[in-house]
């Protein structure tokens, strides 16, 4: 199995163009669930190209991105918008109580939950707000379908770690206080190549797919099969928790 550190270096280009944003409504939720408002200082742990990061300092606040993966920290720098430095969830190379706020998007299933809540009460002043969000599909016939896809050409999609339950070690770990969840309906439309630059951006096609010819023979029929004016929506449900560590 591939380091997570480096699972995304081959897609990192991918990731930056086709990778879906998060919606306005989880940024207003988040801040009126922990009361960490603008200019407060955060750190953006696994940023990777900098989705996250970016939309967080668009609303004022002081974002420094953490990633260990230069590739995709690449795109990120030249975006901009954000600082942005090389460190994992438990060396994030940031000093004690030096961020206000920590948030971590579609990222927290690579990492040791105890040993990165450990490394984030260091980074954090009090009170110690942490957040955690992922864009999860959600059910549609395309997305059923794009589903039973990846599961009979990739050996990795179903063995890798998914976020469902590392929300609930996150709920449910030592010291996690004052906890709140929350959901958002997310959505991307793409084309036939937005799609193939989607399906190619996650870690378990570019590792887990052998047979890309028939993978690709099997994506461009399923984009066919489904597509209403050359474009397939993506629906998402963005998943969040943040809670307060002790």
């Amino acid at each position: 199995m591939i380091d997570p550190r480096e699972r995304f270096s081959a897609a990192a280009d991918l990731y930056h163009r086709y990778r879906p944003s998060y919606p306005d409504a989880l940024l207003d939720w988040l801040e009126r669930a922990t009361g960490i408002r603008p200019p407060a200082r955060v750190a953006d742990v696994g940023c990777g190209t900098g989705i996250s990061s970016r939309l967080l300092a668009a609303r004022g606040f002081a974002v420094t991105g953490i990633d260990p993966n230069e590739a995709m920290l690449a795109h990120a720098r030249a975006e901009g918008g954000a600082r942005y430095g090389q460190g994992t969830a438990t060396e994030t190379g940031l000093a004690d109580a030096s961020v206000d706020l920590v948030t971590v998007a579609q990222a927290f299933h690579w990492f040791d939950v105890p040993a990165a809540l450990a490394e984030f009460r260091r980074v954090l002043a009090s009170p110690g707000w942490c957040a955690a969000f992922w864009n999860l599909r959600r059910p549609s016939p395309f997305m059923d379908d794009y589903d039973r896809l990846l599961r009979a050409h990739s050996s990795e999609y179903e063995v890798l770690l998914k976020p469902e339950p590392t929300l609930q070690a996150i709920l449910k770990a030592e010291g996690v206080a004052d906890t709140s969840e929350a959901e958002f309906p997310n959505r991307q439309i793409l084309d036939r190549e937005g799609v193939f630059g989607r399906a190619y951006s996650s870690s378990y096609v570019i590792h887990g797919v052998a047979g890309a010819e028939a993978f690709d023979r099997a994506l461009g029929e399923l984009f066919d099969r489904h597509q209403s004016g050359g474009n397939v929506e993506f629906p998402y449900r963005t998943v969040a928790v943040c809670c307060r560590l002790r």
